[in-house]
């Protein structure tokens, strides 16, 4: 009697272990898949990071036109001591290829499925929308004139929109 019922006992426990064996390995499998359909990524920690380079891409072009500004302006007789501050018209512009497809104009692409990505074409730079310069001989009307003009057909800046100032 003692045996039957250590057989009994015996064979519950190797029951609850196979039936947890199964439920592991069936935790492990849906798991797996999981990880593998990208579930456990995270999306928007990879776009942030795009988002911010961007913003220090479009600062670092600002202060380099800045420089190029200032440079010209300092090469100028009777002008010194520049400072420049440029307005943008916001950021990049990225143009992409586009081809037409039963006369609707779709983007091209490059890969397929979920890797898909549209074929950039190029990347133009933001527009310089207004300048203000302060220097040294920015009071005087002729140097202002020639500052004024310079700027404008070498920065394709309307001349309303370029103010240069006497440096206090």
């Amino acid at each position: 009697m003692k045996n039957e019922e250590k057989n009994g006992k015996n064979g519950q426990k190797t029951g609850k272990k196979k039936l947890l064996f199964i439920l592991l390995g069936a935790g492990f499998g849906i798991f797996l898949l999981l990880l593998g359909s990208g579930w456990f990524t995270a999306q928007n920690s990879v776009e942030a990071p795009a988002e911010i380079s961007r913003q220090e891409e479009l600062e670092t072009y600002r202060k380099e036109t800045e420089k190029r500004i200032a440079e010209l302006c300092g090469a100028v007789a009777g002008v010194s001591r520049v400072q420049v501050s440029a307005t943008l018209s916001g950021g990049f512009e990225t143009v992409y290829a586009t081809e037409t497809r039963n006369g609707t104009t779709v983007y091209a692409t490059i890969g397929s499925g979920s890797s898909a990505k549209a074929l950039v074409v190029s990347q133009n730079p933001p527009e310089i929308i207004g300048i203000g310069v302060v220097c040294r001989g920015g009071g005087d009307p002729a140097i202002r004139g020639t500052l004024t003009a310079l700027l404008s057909s070498a920065f394709r800046v309307p001349s309303n929109r370029i103010n240069i100032a006497e440096a206090g």
